[in-house]
């Protein structure tokens, strides 16, 4: 069902009649599309101090997040639960008071601990995606206004480049503020969160420098080393704000205008370089906003009725429409919504990530069917043309939901707060199965021979570390690995395998297996038979030749005929040329 006027189509779809075949069997998005979850320092590491931790006390739920996940001493266990969803990234921010808890004093074991995870996450080829402020602040920052102030955004502008600067070797994906329409609109509206207060006036000067600290963010970071080479935008929420009666023009005029105080005049601002903040009378021209996102994240959770009449409590059950269910937040599933949220954002042109979509459902009755809904509008919108990049999904596992508490579950992931036992959900273990359905084809090197070509300048030396342009060759292969999407390895050392001691290539996962004699083709991919998966691309580890391979992954997996190539047990002892 649609219905459609000047507001837009409020699309209404029969999804027993939707089709997910293609979304289940690997063909709904390109090979190198990304896929991963998200998650927040502040919901799941514990042990924080920031202005979170001394709001809680007063927040509608009154919960104190404590330990949270206990993600800050369980980091290697937390790894195994992302690299088992089949992801190929993970978006994660960083807790700014845990770096600076004091003005101008850094905290380099805290800093030590997020290079450490960048570099574990790389290890699992699993490409990490930086948040730069998400929602909290240290309390001497929070105690100086935070961004009431223009003043206090050069301690933040300090901050980012700080940790810019220390991962932006390896961290190509960064977002500089995670949606400041919430921040504002829940921290100086509502008053659910930090500092609690309810001024409009308020309101419009934080909403100011938030941009005016992300155009000042992306400038900066931008000019300095490896600032060419990363991806930085803002990460934008999308509420889709529809009139309750359509026929009513109060309904209409309350949908307008919410609409424009929480969506349009964000994207006009980034558009134009010109921002008018929530109820604000005239536009300001923030320098450098115009062009500050090389991407445009896009969070999006539901559609809300509006009418003239909207409570300023969120413990208030939102207006929903007679056949939609509720999720556990109280807000309908509403995944068409997601369409709009792309049509919205379009004008900006620019490469659009969904940076967060899931659902609060602790039984997870509602979320293997959200996660099919959303994905499929998703495989649409880009059938339709729209360039997305890639889904994280909202959340890893359960966390500390803000002023909801533990209330509200979100996770891939269960978690036993009082045990911290992590259980794959139902949902976790279906969106594992369509991530890797999805996935570039495992590659795999026979990088171990000593080469027929290369034989004169190899010698004992296996041919893919024969250094070419200051690097050696199979450090090559597997930059062209990772362009195409693939995030996995597996290298056929031959009988010299303590050669590739050591040997590593950030953002790939690199599986090595070492021969016992000279077997050749045959019988090293025989004696590798157990790692390798169901489809893989073979590579010789001295023959570089960066083609794309990703359309022909993708014309395979659509006439349902993979290439193939058996290998026997008589290959174990011969030599295939």
């Amino acid at each position: 069902m649609m219905v459609s006027d000047a507001m837009g189509v409020e699309e209404h779809r029969n999804w027993s009649d939707v089709d997910y075949t293609k979304l289940l069997n690997g063909q709904a998005f390109p090979p190198n599309f990304m896929w991963g979850v998200a998650t927040a320092s502040h919901q799941i590491e514990g042990g924080n101090t920031n202005n979170w931790t001394r709001f809680e006390p007063t927040s509608k739920s009154g919960q104190s997040s404590g330990i949270a996940c206990d993600h800050w001493n369980r980091k290697e266990q937390d790894l195994e639960l992302i690299q088992n969803l089949n992801v190929t990234h993970y978006r994660f921010s960083l807790e700014w008071s845990r770096i600076e808890p004091t003005m101008g004093e850094w905290d380099e074991d805290a800093i030590a601990w997020y290079s450490d995870l960048v570099d574990r996450l790389l290890e699992r080829g699993i490409q990490p995606m930086v948040t730069l402020h998400h929602f909290t602040n240290p309390l001497w920052w929070e105690d100086l206004g935070a961004f009431e102030k223009e003043s206090n955004i050069i301690y933040w502008i300090r901050f980012s480049s700080r940790m810019f600067e220390v991962l932006s070797d390896r961290v190509e994906w960064w977002c500089t503020i995670n949606e400041p329409a919430v921040y504002a609109s829940m921290g100086y509206i509502l008053g659910e969160f930090p500092p609690g207060e309810r001024s409009f006036k308020k309101t419009r000067r934080v909403s100011l420098n938030l941009m005016r600290a992300h155009a000042r963010c992306y400038r900066t970071l931008k000019s300095m080393a490896n600032g060419s080479i990363t991806k930085i935008g803002l990460v934008k929420n999308i509420n889709i704000f529809d009139p309750y009666r359509r026929w009513n023009p109060l309904h209409r005029f309350q949908a307008n205008l919410l609409d424009g105080m929480f969506n349009r005049c964000w994207i006009n601002g980034l558009k134009t370089g010109r921002f008018k903040p929530p109820s604000a009378l005239r536009s300001v021209s923030i320098e450098g906003l115009k062009g500050s996102s090389d991407f445009i994240g896009v969070n999006y959770y539901t559609h809300l009725l509006a009418t003239p009449f909207m409570p300023t409590k969120v413990e208030i059950d939102p207006l929903i429409r007679p056949w939609e269910e509720r999720t556990d937040f109280r807000y309908p599933m509403y995944a068409e919504g997601l369409k709009r949220a792309f049509e919205m954002v379009a004008s900006l042109n620019l490469p659009m990530i969904v940076t967060e979509n899931g659902v609060a459902d602790d039984d997870d009755d509602m979320r293997p069917e959200h996660v099919r809904r959303h994905l499929q509008i998703t495989s649409e919108a880009i059938a339709d043309g729209h360039d997305i990049l890639g889904f994280y999904h909202w959340s890893l596992m359960d966390n500390f939901e803000w002023a909801e508490g533990y209330e509200q579950c979100f996770g891939l992931y269960h978690v036993d707060f009082e045990t911290q036992k992590r259980t794959l959900r139902e949902s976790g273990a279906l969106y594992a199965s369509i991530a890797k359905s999805h996935r570039m084809p495992q590659v795999v090197i026979l990088a171990g021979g000593l080469g027929t070509r290369l034989g004169e300048k190899t010698q004992h030396q296996p041919k893919s570390l024969i250094e070419v342009g200051g690097k050696p060759i199979l450090s090559h292969i597997l930059d062209w690995v990772k362009s195409q999407g693939c995030n996995r390895a597996l290298v056929l050392t031959g009988h010299h395998g303590e050669q590739f001691a050591g040997f590593v290539h950030p953002g790939i996962e690199l599986t090595f297996v070492q021969e016992p004699e000279q077997l050749g083709t045959g019988g090293a991919l025989w004696n590798a038979r157990e790692s390798l998966e169901d489809e893989f691309m073979l590579l010789w580890g001295d023959d570089y030749h960066p083609i794309d391979y990703s359309s022909l992954v993708k014309h395979h997996r659509e006439k349902s005929s993979p290439l193939t190539m058996t290998v026997t047990t008589e290959h174990e002892s011969m030599n295939l040329h």
